[in-house]
């Protein structure tokens, strides 16, 4: 398929509208080559193929774009399971210093946040909890949402009260100061399901902080030779726009945008790995080679040496980048209308 040519056929998760934009059309293959080598793992990545092609119902997905609102989605629009996760990911990963971290925190500091009860969704290890905690909120008013086992352990160890549970169907109070969910939102379906159980849980006046990855910069990157945003990871790409709607809907004001800085340093060290592991779906390609051979002793090294080799064919890259200066993710901020 085209990229960039139109069907006004599926509808938006955000706003209901017929009409978008295909960005790509991706077969079951070609997304598990995107997760799970078939020249290193060809088990797990046949086992990978035809479990996408099950959660599909089709061995084909359409990434669409609304021409009304903006949002990207996976068409169908189906998340990943547990047992796609547990084929797709190689291991599991938890960012420790995130800018939405900061950015939040700088928000909860100017306001003189103080809370009784908040919530995170997808806390991972609680890293930006930590930052939080006895601050604004003690320990005690904290609950946390999280699928990974060791995760939960380890949250469980600093004394919160964790569970492995989806949001939209969590045993859990409401009357929520706060509710925190970064880098979640663009792996969720059921956005409506999603949004109105956030309004149900947070008190009134109570906030949501939430961040995505910008889907200017992804554009950016796929059409620039780096990874693509393969579904059925990740099933939304989000604009302010999107953002606004979805919230609108469920009586969560809009209230705090931003976009992260461009930093050319962070880019390029994502750039050198991303695109590497683009070349490194392509049979016949050294990256592919190279990471065939990731298992043996040295093959993380000789995975290392080809990316940097291919590193001086991406100036160009970098050139675009930094004028164009795309941040990685964008911020948001609503507030429920007080009671």
């Amino acid at each position: 398929m085209i990229a960039g040519s139109t069907l006004p056929k599926s509808q938006c998760p955000v706003c209901y509208s017929d009409h978008a934009m295909i960005l790509h059309d991706f077969t079951a293959e070609e997304a598990a080559q995107h997760f799970i080598c078939r020249e290193s793992n060809p088990t797990r990545n046949t086992e990978l193929a035809a479990h996408i092609e099950a959660l599909w119902g089709s061995r084909h997905c359409k990434v669409r774009q609304c021409l009304v609102c903006g949002f990207g989605f996976s068409d169908p629009y189906v998340a990943g399971d547990v047992r796609f996760y547990n084929l797709a990911a190689e291991r599991s990963f938890y960012g420790n210093e995130r800018w939405e971290f900061t950015r939040t925190v700088k928000e909860l500091v100017d306001m003189n946040f103080n809370a009784k009860r908040v919530l995170e969704i997808g806390a991972g290890f609680g890293s930006f909890l930590d930052k939080i905690v006895g601050v604004h909120v003690p320990p005690s008013g904290v609950v946390a949402l999280e699928f990974g086992e060791k995760a939960i352990s380890v949250l469980r160890g600093k004394g919160y009260k964790a569970t492995r549970e989806d949001l939209r169907n969590a045993e859990l109070d409401p009357g929520f100061d706060a509710i925190f969910m970064f880098q979640v939102l663009e792996h969720m379906g059921d956005l409506d399901g999603l949004f109105s159980r956030v309004h149900s849980l947070l008190r009134g006046g109570g906030l949501f902080f939430a961040s995505v990855p910008n889907a200017n910069s992804i554009r950016f990157a796929e059409e620039n030779g780096s990874l693509l945003d393969m579904p059925p990871n990740h099933i939304g790409r989000w604009s302010e726009l999107a953002l606004k709607t979805v919230g609108e809907k469920h009586r969560l004001q809009l209230v705090g945008f931003e976009t992260e800085p461009f930093s050319i340093k962070q880019f390029v060290k994502t750039d050198v790995s991303y695109s590497y592991l683009r070349a490194a779906q392509e049979k016949g390609t050294i990256a592919n080679w190279s990471r065939s051979r990731r298992s043996t002793r040295y093959g993380k090294l000789l995975a290392a040496a080809v990316a940097a080799a291919s590193a001086p064919r991406r100036l160009n890259v970098w050139r675009r980048a930094a004028k164009l200066r795309i941040g990685g993710a964008l911020w948001a901020k609503y507030q429920k209308a007080e009671i």
